[in-house]
Parts: C-alpha cells; sequence; structure tokens
C-alpha cells in the first residue's frame, strides 16, 4: 500500500516533479501525423501536464512547442501581441500588428 506521499510522488507528472522529469525523457505518440496537413499545419495538445502546439512546417518537419510567443509569453491567439508562424527553417515569432495573417 502507498502512502499518500508516495503515491504524489508517483502520479504527478507536471514540469519539476520527479516523475514528470522522468517520463519526459522518454518519446511519446502524441497525434497522428495525418493530422497535420499544408491546410491545417498546426494542432493544440496536451501532454504531461502542458499545453503545447504541434505543427508541421513548410519542409515538413514536424515541431513541438509551448502555445505562447517565445519573447513575450502572450499567447498567439485573438488580439494576442504575436503569432508564431510555421516556416521554412522552423517558427518564428513576430508582431501580430505587422501582420494579419494565421499559423
Amino acid at each position: 500500500m502507498l502512502t499518500a506521499e508516495q503515491n504524489q510522488r508517483l502520479t504527478r507528472v507536471g514540469p519539476g516533479t520527479p516523475m514528470g522529469e522522468l517520463l519526459r525523457r522518454y518519446w511519446h505518440p502524441i497525434a497522428p501525423s495525418a493530422e497535420l496537413s499544408a491546410d491545417n499545419p498546426a494542432k493544440e495538445v496536451r501532454i504531461l501536464g502542458e499545453d503545447l502546439v504541434l505543427y508541421r512546417d513548410a519542409k515538413g518537419t514536424l515541431g513541438l512547442i509551448e502555445p505562447s510567443c517565445a519573447h513575450r509569453r502572450s499567447a498567439p491567439r485573438g488580439n494576442a501581441k504575436c503569432k508564431a508562424t510555421a516556416r521554412e527553417a522552423g517558427t518564428r515569432s513576430r508582431s501580430a500588428s505587422t501582420d494579419s495573417s494565421t499559423a
């Protein structure tokens, strides 16, 4: 029988937790590759307690990033200041006020 403390240690998988750190060392299937196409190059996913964005860039390479702008930490949706865009070299962040296209 596990104690409450042992149970918490084994079942918490968020960032910075012992089990979360262990599980992040392994590959996990998170979505079928066929779900990402030129018409729909990005998909929001939740794995190990983290919200992430799975995307396919123009070269067909898959990537997984946080759903927020890397330098401003704002969400790239709605009236947000940043948008993440899949490009040939991966992703880059840009101001939403300079481009009205969507990722």
